[in-house]
C-alpha cells in the first residue's frame, strides 16, 4: 500500500472512526450519537476522543453551510437539476419543511459540545484533565459551538442559546421556552464575543495528542482557528483595531515554514514557473495569451505541500474510506453528480470584466480557476478538482472554511475602517513595497514600509545591490497582493470620491471572486448592509444574480429583501 494512503488512513481511522456517522443521503445528518456517557470521559485519550468525534460529526454539516451562506447569496444559482425547495432557498421563499434550511443538525451538534464541555469541567474538577490540557480542550470546543450558534443567527435572525445538554434537541418548539434566552443576531455577537475575549486558551493546539505530523500530513487542519473568529465578531462590532490586530496575528503566524511567505500572500520567486498559488504569463511572454499560467487553483488542488501551509487555516478533510462521504461531487460535478449548482451569470461577468496588467480582459480565479466550462455548461471546480473519473469510488476531497487569501480580504476591511485606506488599498492589490516605494529610490530607511502602529505596521524592504540599509528583508517583502498574485490591475479609487466607500465596494467585489463557493458570502452582504443601515447593499446585488439568471422573480425579491426581516429564515415548528 502506498505511503500516502497508509498515513491519511492512519489519520482518518483516529479523526472519523471513532465515531462513524451513517447517513441515507447526502443532507441526512442522523448519525450515531457522538455524546459519550460520563463514566467514558476517563482520561485526556477519552477527551481527545470526544474532540475527534465532534469534528468528524461536523463534516455532515457542509452541504448546509454551502447552500445557506452561497445559494442565499450572489454568487451561486441552481440549475435545472435543483429541486423545488433548492429554488425556495435560491428566490428567498422558503418554507418551514425545507429540508435544506433544517437549524435541527446544528442544534444536535450544539448539544453534543455541551455534553462534552460539561464533561471535561467534571474531568478538570477531579484531576483527570491538567489545567493546561483543559484549557486548550474547553477553548477549542467551546469555539466551535460559538461558530455553530454563530452561523445559526446569521441565516435565523434570532435563536435560543442553549449553553447546557439537553434531552430532546429535536423538539425546536420546546427550545423556545422561558428556560433559554432568544438572542438576536446583535445580541448574539456581543455574547459570543464576551465568551471568547475570556476563552483562557486563543492559540492553536500544541498537543501532540491532536496535533501530529504523519508522513508530513498534519492534522492541526482540522480545528477552528479561534483568532481568526476573533477577529470575525469584533469586525461584526465595529471594533476595527482589535478585529485588525486577531487578523494580523493569524498573517504573521509562524507556521514552521518560510517566515516571508507564511500567510502573506506572496508572489513567485521564478517568474518562469510562477509557483505559490501566481497566476500570470511567462516571463517575455506577458502579450502572448498562450504563455498564460494558472496556478491560483492549485490551492484547492493539493495538500501538504509548503504553499498549502502558507494558505490555509482550517480545511476539514474527506476521505473515500469512511463516512460522511463527500457531498461536493453530487452537489457540484456535471458528470459525476447531480450538477445541483451552477455560478451565478452575474459573477461569471464580473470575472470576466477584469482588467489583467497586460491589459487582456479576464480573471485568472473565474473560468478555470472557480469553475470549468463542460460541454457548454459551467461547473463549479474549486471542490472538485480532485475527483478522477477513472476512479469513481475514490472520493476524497476538502471542505474550504479559512485561508490567506480571506483573512487579508477581512483585514483590509478592518484596516480601511479604521482610517487606514492606504493599507487596505495595498494589500487588496499589489502589495505594500509597490505602493510604499519610490522608483529608484537607493535609500529604503523610510521607505516600503507603512510606519505605523501595529497592527498596520507592515516592512516590505528588500534592499537589493546599491541599496540601503544593507541586507533589508521586511517580514512582508514578498506580500504581492490579493488582486497582484493573479496578474490584475489595481482598482481605483477615483479623485474626489470617498475612499472609505469606495473601497470597502472593492473589498467586499473582491471578496466575491477570491472567496466565490466557499461560504463566507452572505455574512459579508449581511454586515454591511447592517452596518451602511442600506438593506439595497444586499438586495441589489441578489436581485442582479437573479436578473442576470433570466428569473421573472427578480425584482420582486429584491422588494422582499429591502426589508431586512425577510433576510431571516423560519425556524420550524417555534411559536416565533
Amino acid at each position: 500500500m502506498p505511503e500516502k494512503t497508509m498515513m491519511i488512513k492512519a489519520i482518518f481511522t483516529a479523526l472519523i472512526a471513532v465515531f462513524v456517522i451513517s447517513c441515507d443521503d447526502y443532507l441526512d445528518v442522523n448519525p450515531e450519537e457522538v455524546i459519550i456517557p460520563e463514566q467514558h470521559f476517563k482520561d485526556k485519550d477519552d477527551a481527545d476522543a470526544a474532540i475527534n468525534g465532534i469534528y468528524g460529526e461536523l463534516m455532515g454539516l457542509a452541504p448546509h453551510y454551502i447552500i445557506l451562506n452561497e445559494l442565499r447569496a450572489d454568487l451561486m444559482d441552481i440549475t435545472n437539476n435543483a429541486d423545488y425547495f433548492l429554488r425556495q432557498v435560491n428566490l428567498h421563499e422558503v418554507t418551514a419543511d425545507n429540508p435544506y434550511t433544517d437549524p435541527q443538525p446544528f442544534f444536535r451538534l450544539i448539544n453534543e459540545c455541551n455534553d462534552i464541555l460539561r464533561n471535561f469541567y467534571i474531568m478538570s474538577q477531579e484531576k483527570r484533565l491538567s489545567s493546561d490540557d483543559y484549557n486548550q480542550r474547553y477553548s477549542d470546543i467551546a469555539t466551535l459551538r460559538s461558530w455553530l450558534f454563530y452561523q445559526l443567527v446569521i441565516h435565523y435572525g434570532s435563536i435560543p442559546y442553549i449553553t447546557d445538554p439537553i434531552d430532546d434537541v429535536d423538539d425546536l418548539a420546546s427550545l423556545y421556552d422561558e428556560t433559554y434566552p432568544v438572542l438576536d443576531l446583535s445580541e448574539m455577537i456581543d455574547t459570543l464575543l464576551v465568551l471568547m475575549e475570556a476563552l483562557p486558551y486563543k492559540k492553536i493546539y500544541n498537543d501532540e495528542n491532536l496535533v501530529q505530523s504523519v508522513a508530513g500530513y498534519y492534522t492541526r487542519f482540522i480545528f477552528i482557528d479561534k483568532e481568526i473568529f476573533l477577529g470575525d465578531l469584533n469586525l461584526w462590532k465595529n471594533n476595527y483595531t482589535t478585529a485588525a490586530s486577531y487578523y494580523k496575528t493569524a498573517m504573521e503566524r509562524d507556521n514552521d515554514m518560510n517566515e516571508f511567505d507564511s500567510y502573506k500572500v506572496p508572489y513567485s520567486g521564478d517568474p518562469y514557473t510562477l509557483d505559490k498559488y501566481n497566476s500570470g504569463y511567462y516571463r517575455y511572454y506577458y502579450w502572448n495569451i498562450d504563455s498564460a499560467i494558472n496556478h491560483w487553483p492549485w490551492m484547492f488542488m493539493e495538500d501538504q505541500t509548503s504553499d498549502f501551509f502558507n494558505e490555509w487555516y482550517w480545511v476539514i478533510f474527506y476521505h473515500y474510506d469512511y463516512e460522511p462521504v463527500n457531498p461536493f461531487i453530487r452537489l457540484f460535478s456535471l458528470t459525476a453528480g447531480n450538477y445541483y449548482f451552477k455560478p451565478s451569470a452575474s459573477i461569471m461577468e464580473n470575472w470576466n470584466a477584469q482588467i489583467q496588467r497586460n491589459g487582456f480582459k479576464g480573471d485568472f480565479r473565474g473560468n478555470t480557476g472557480s469553475y470549468t466550462m463542460i460541454n457548454g455548461q459551467p461547473e463549479i471546480t474549486k471542490f472538485i478538482m480532485n475527483y478522477n473519473m477513472n476512479e469513481p469510488f475514490q472520493k476524497e476531497g476538502k471542505w474550504f472554511l479559512y485561508r490567506a487569501g480571506g483573512v487579508h480580504l477581512r483585514y483590509c476591511e478592518a484596516a480601511n475602517r479604521d482610517g487606514k485606506h492606504k493599507v487596505a488599498y495595498s494589500l487588496i492589490n499589489n502589495g505594500i513595497e509597490t505602493n510604499y516605494g519610490q522608483e529608484g529610490a537607493t535609500d529604503l530607511t523610510y521607505l516600503e514600509q507603512t510606519l505605523l502602529p501595529y497592527p498596520y505596521d507592515f516592512d516590505a524592504r528588500k534592499a537589493e545591490s546599491g541599496q540601503i540599509p544593507v541586507g533589508a528583508r521586511g517580514l512582508w517583502h514578498r506580500n504581492a497582493g490579493i488582486r497582484g498574485r493573479v496578474y490584475l490591475e489595481n482598482l481605483e479609487v477615483p479623485v474626489g470620491e470617498d475612499s472609505l466607500m469606495v473601497l470597502e465596494d472593492h473589498i467586499i467585489d473582491e471578496a466575491g471572486r477570491e472567496l466565490a463557493f466557499e461560504g463566507h458570502r452572505w455574512e459579508d452582504l449581511v454586515r454591511i448592509a447592517m452596518r451602511r443601515g442600506k438593506p439595497e447593499f444586499l438586495a441589489d446585488r441578489i436581485y442582479l444574480k437573479l436578473q442576470k439568471g433570466g428569473y421573472a422573480e427578480a425584482e420582486a425579491v429584491r422588494t422582499k429583501l429591502l426589508d431586512p426581516q425577510n433576510w431571516f429564515l423560519p425556524f420550524p415548528d417555534s411559536n416565533k
